[in-house]
Order: structure tokens, then sequence, then C-alpha cells
């Protein structure tokens, strides 16, 4: 586990070090919901099982007032029906009543951010030639299109910790969220090497 750590952790220092999207890269995916563009790059165009998914993604706010991002937070998940791993940025939900480390997008800006999460692949099951392996990837990034009611709690945030919430806040943040979806990335999934006791178990 602290190896896959350490190795998002040098994937998202890369990205953030790049600091840019290629809008001619095919890992590119594109979203938009009336005056807000997301831009999002796969860092690579295989997935595996127990590996993360990275991400650099381009925010560029076209509306007249700020917009937030909770930009620590992402999720990735498995829809087999679909066979798309989909990876969530963002926070639609306020984790345990708290606002999460916010970052605040003003009117007509660009911010480049990183995120990464890994999804829970079945990597015995899923080396079966009967397989239903990943074949795309998917971002889906949530905002705050209203910052207004939080505003002053995200000026105060320290850059660490997460802040408790009104019953009024935590509320109004369904309301202010917006989810945008970007056009799925076709991907090849790796199957990683049976391990030892995989083979004794299926007599190879």
């Amino acid at each position: 586990m602290k190896s896959l750590a350490l190795f998002a952790s040098l994937m998202l220092t890369a990205s953030a070090a790049a600091a840019s999207v290629d809008m001619n890269d095919p890992r590119r995916a594109l979203g938009r919901e009336g005056d807000v563009r997301i831009d999002a790059q796969l860092m690579r165009d295989t997935v595996s099982s127990g590996s993360p998914v990275v991400i650099t993604y381009q925010i560029h706010n076209l509306s007249d007032s700020a917009i937030a991002i909770a930009h620590r937070e992402s999720d990735a998940s498995y829809d087999e029906d679909n066979r798309t791993i989909v990876l969530a940025v963002g926070s639609e939900v306020p984790p345990d009543g708290n606002m999460p480390p916010m970052t605040l997008i003003g009117p007509g800006e660009k911010k480049v951010l990183t995120a990464a999460a890994t999804p829970a692949l079945r990597a015995a099951a899923i080396r079966s030639t009967m397989a239903i392996v990943p074949r795309f990837v998917q971002v889906k990034v949530a905002i705050l299109r209203d910052v207004r009611p939080y505003l002053e709690l995200i000026q105060s945030q320290s850059g660490r910790g997460k802040q408790r919430l009104s019953d009024e806040l935590f509320e109004q943040w369904f309301e202010s969220n917006d989810t945008i979806y970007l056009n799925a990335v076709p991907v090849r999934y790796t199957a990683p090497a049976t391990s030892d006791i995989e083979r004794r178990q299926g007599g190879f």
C-alpha cells in the first residue's frame, strides 16, 4: 500500500510540475455545463488492478462570479455494465458534514489541478478470458457554483483542516453543487502478474 501511495504521489507531483493540459492529446476529455468548461488529460492510457488513475485537469470559469472545487477529494469506482472506471473529483456531499479544503476560481480564470484515485478491480477474477475488463475512463467534477455562503469559511481555511458546516450550509451545499461529466476516454487494461498462490490454486 505504501508503494502505491508513493507512486500516486510521484505521478501527481509530475502532473503538477507540468501544470498544463495538452488539448491535442488523445487522452484528453472535455466537459462543459453552461459557463464552466473542464478539460482533463489522463496520465496513461492503460489501467490495471491496484494502480491509481491519475489526471491533470483544467477548469475554466467563463461566468461572471467565482466558483470553487474541493480539489483534494477524489474517488474511483468501476461500472461493469458500461466497462467504465469513473473518477469523481470534488465533493457532491460534504464529507462527514465538514467543508473540505476548497480552491476558488474567479470569473474568467483558469486553474490547472491534479487528481488521482484507485478503483477497486478484482484482480484474480478479471484475469479470466470471460472477465469484463475496463475499456473506458470517465471523469466527473463536482463544483460549487454559488460560493457566497461559504466565502468566509473558504478564505479562513488553513489549507489542511476541514471545517464543520452548519445545518443550513450543509443543505445549501446541494443546491449550490453542480456535477460536470466529461466524455469517456478509451483505455487498455493490463492484467497484473499471477502470484504463486494464485498459480497453485489455479493448477498452473
